[in-house]
């Protein structure tokens, strides 16, 4: 099977020929040029031979000028809309653009959005829950304005990079962060903004949910949004593979603990690759870490997952 028939074919629940896994992880401060952060994505690619290129979003938020982050609760209504070829999603678009063009139609490349609470917690951290509660009015505006501008960016993407899907990240979404009540209600609306104008983007993209957190996190409240996949942290945040497939029927993407993979020997990772395989049942599946592995870890630790699936011996 070509890659991306692998791919889709997992993420249809339908047979592979073996399970699929993805290896992913951010780029440096010096890698931030368009042409440095191409060579770094396909080097990282051809390394590791994941089944999808995962592009990584490893740019800032681009903000009103004289603003380096949200410093106030006020800032948020200065949020605006902005044509996404410009700043730093036009850097994202034209690196995509040269990804797919270097590895083709067979191998599926996906890029990194983060939903808006995700972007808002970059630009602003924890305090962005006390603006919430001051000036609900102007955080939602602001929210509301990276929304649009991220469903612009991913138009963008599919229309002229000719990308294969999204990878969504989900932030907050964790009781470490908020309440369930609280994300849903709050957070939920910004996020299905985003969600559901991808999911029916032409043409259809395949898009992976990460449910980002590492302990408590709210799986049920957004196990429903209408994506393909979901991912998050099985191994430390729960639940466990076996129990989400009694909890939902979309394709799962985890079973590799990524800080442990940062310390322990090779064969541990192989181990706890089979072992996910086999609780996940084969079908359905795809490899993967439970967040970005580290700059730290070992090589031949990342390399583990191709093993473990039976990509390389």
């Amino acid at each position: 099977m070509t890659k991306k028939a692998r791919v889709l074919a997992a993420l249809h629940k339908q047979e592979t020929d073996r399970v699929p896994f993805s290896a992913y992880m951010h780029s440096r401060v010096h890698d931030r040029t368009i042409e440095r952060f191409v060579e770094f994505t396909l080097g990282f690619y051809r390394k590791y031979d994941p089944d999808y290129i995962k592009a990584m979003f490893d740019e800032h938020y681009d903000l009103p000028p004289t603003y380096d982050f949200v410093r106030s609760a006020e800032v948020w209504r200065e949020l605006e809309d902005f044509d996404p070829h410009l700043g730093a999603f036009g850097r994202v678009l034209e690196g995509l653009k040269r990804i797919k063009a270097a590895v083709g139609p067979d191998v599926p490349v996906i890029q990194t959005i983060f939903l808006p609470f995700h972007f808002g917690q970059r630009l602003a951290y924890r305090r962005i829950l006390e603006d919430f509660e001051r000036e609900p009015e102007a955080v939602r505006a602001g929210l509301a304005a990276i929304a649009r501008n991220t469903a612009a960016f991913g138009r963008a993407c599919l229309a002229e990079a000719g990308i294969d899907g999204f990878f969504l990240g989900a932030y907050g979404c964790e009781r470490a962060w908020t309440t369930e009540e609280y994300y849903r209600d709050k957070i939920m609306p910004l996020d299905l903004m985003v969600v559901e104008e991808l999911a029916a983007a032409k043409p259809e993209p395949f898009t992976i949910l990460h449910i980002h957190g590492v302990r408590d996190i709210h799986f049920g409240l957004l196990k429903d949004y209408p994506v393909d996949a979901l991912s998050w942290e099985d191994r430390s945040a729960g639940p466990s593979l076996e129990r989400a497939r009694t909890l939902t029927d979309k394709c799962l993407v985890g079973g590799i603990d990524f800080e442990k993979a940062r310390r322990c020997p090779q064969e541990e990772v192989v181990a706890e690759g089979r072992e996910a395989i086999r609780e996940a049942g084969g079908k359905g599946f795809i490899l993967a870490p439970g967040c970005t592995f580290r700059p730290d870890t070992p090589e031949a630790n990342i390399l583990a997952l191709a093993r473990a699936t039976g990509a390389a011996d």
